[in-house]
């Protein structure tokens, strides 16, 4: 059978159009398993996740603990402070010191080398140191119980003389350091008291020093008569301290008041060891007289 030249042009376009469909249908029926993704996928750059490493517990010292190394260092310092005094290196001793208590004794290490220089030229010797209990009184001080021998040299006889003392010696923290507080200083409180007058004479509180065997007072005193007045007699209590509900007498002492005249540091003191201070204090009661006594004073 023939086929005419418009027959053959007309299969040959038809073969054309067909070919690259079947192509096309050949590669869906073969293609991959996969369909192709329209866009490559960008696959997220790896991150560290962070390791979780339990943080180490805080090593919380124990208050005990903590106490227990400030008494050891304290005790080291007491130790080293009387190694000194009892060697008689003066500079050494006075290099121990506590600034604090120098502040409050307005002296220099200078001062306080000199007056143990002093104590060595008069003859004064120690020895023999025994440490009892250490108490800590607060933060900074911790209390260190001393005894030793106190060799005097006999003026009269040139023999010596020895006495056993007993202290408690307070021992301060200061930069980073254990410190002996000069003349047993544990701390002190200034006052704002007002001025009372009475009878012509005025009296001020001014300061609180704390030791560790005293309390003492510091008084501005001012006589404005034209007599002496004498401060401390038999038939009067001159101080009287009032921790709260407790009561604690002064040392007896007697102050002479010279005519229109101050005295600038007048003292009235309480021997013991206070772990608070006193609130309120009354000035001269008298004993034999049921009247107010002439000053009492807020102390808070």
């Amino acid at each position: 059978m023939k086929i005419s030249f418009v027959k053959m042009i007309a299969l040959v376009v038809l073969v054309s159009i067909l070919l690259p469909a079947c192509q096309v249908q050949g590669n869906v029926a073969l293609g991959q398993t996969q369909p192709p993704q329209a866009a490559a996928e960008v696959e997220p750059a790896a991150t560290a996740q962070p390791t979780h490493t339990p943080a180490p517990a805080a090593t919380q010292t124990p208050t005990q603990d903590a106490q227990q190394v400030g008494v050891i260092a304290a005790e080291q310092a007491a130790r080293a402070y009387f190694a000194a005094v009892a060697a008689g290196d003066n500079q050494q001793a006075a290099g121990l010191l506590s600034s604090f208590s120098l502040m409050v004794a307005q002296m220099t290490r200078g001062d306080a080398a000199s007056a143990l220089q002093a104590q060595k030229i008069a003859g004064v010797r120690w020895a023999d140191l025994q440490v009892g209990e250490i108490q800590a009184f607060d933060a900074q001080t911790i209390l260190v119980n001393v005894s030793y021998t106190e060799t005097h040299k006999d003026p009269a006889t040139a023999s010596d003389r020895v006495e056993t003392r007993e202290a408690l010696w307070p021992l301060r923290l200061e930069n980073g350091a254990w410190r002996y507080n000069w003349n047993n200083l544990i701390d002190f409180r200034t006052l704002d008291a007002h001025a009372q007058t009475t009878n012509n004479v005025t009296v001020m509180p001014v300061q609180l020093n704390r030791y560790s065997d005293r309390i003492q007072l510091i008084l501005l005193i001012q006589n404005r008569s034209n007599e002496v007045v004498v401060f401390g007699q038999k038939n009067e209590i001159l101080g009287t301290f009032h921790f709260g509900d407790q009561i604690v007498l002064a040392d007896d002492t007697q102050m002479i008041l010279n005519p229109l005249r101050s005295v600038p540091a007048a003292s009235l003191e309480a021997h013991g060891l206070f772990t608070s201070y006193p609130d309120t204090i009354e000035i001269r009661t008298w004993k034999d007289y049921q009247v107010d006594p002439w000053y009492v004073f807020q102390l808070q």
